[in-house]
């Protein structure tokens, strides 16, 4: 749980990740590495079981593959920025594809990093997602808006 301090306000926020991702033997490694972390996960083998994971485990941060089958990793979080759901999601991914990176950059991505990553980075990484990522988010849903209403033609 991490503690942070606003004002006179100190909120706690649980640390709950949700891993997305259709290779089985780096799930088991990612759920030992956050769960030692003291993190809680919850897995998804594509991005529809994500999507129906969401709901149920109600994740602070989301830790996703991009290519995947069934739904890939920029339609979930399409899925998600289209629900209206403000949870961070950082993308992990053995190929870095710049189409679907600008894809999920619309979709306000939190980060992108490559596999195979270092755990500290990761770990640091969902850190950050978990303490700033939801105001990202509102903040990139609302440039994004700005930016959809300004070059309507």
């Amino acid at each position: 749980m991490i503690l942070i301090h606003f004002a006179k306000e100190i909120v706690s926020l649980e640390k709950k990740i949700l891993i997305v991702d259709d290779e089985t033997d780096l799930l088991e490694v990612l759920v030992d590495l956050f769960n030692l972390s003291g993190w809680t996960t919850e897995v998804a083998e594509n991005g529809l079981i994500g999507m129906q994971k969401i709901e149920s485990f109600k994740p602070n941060v989301i830790l996703s593959d991009i290519n995947m089958p069934d739904m890939d990793g920029v339609e979930f979080l399409k899925q998600i920025y289209h629900t209206g759901i403000e949870i961070p999601v950082i993308f992990l991914s053995g190929f870095r594809d710049l189409d679907k990176m600008t894809k999920a950059w619309t979709y306000c991505a939190y980060d992108f990093l490559d596999k195979p990553t270092k755990d500290e980075e990761l770990l640091s990484m969902a850190d950050s997602a978990l303490r700033y990522g939801v105001e990202y988010v509102k903040s990139a849903r609302k440039r994004f808006y700005n930016y959809k209403v300004k070059n309507k033609d």
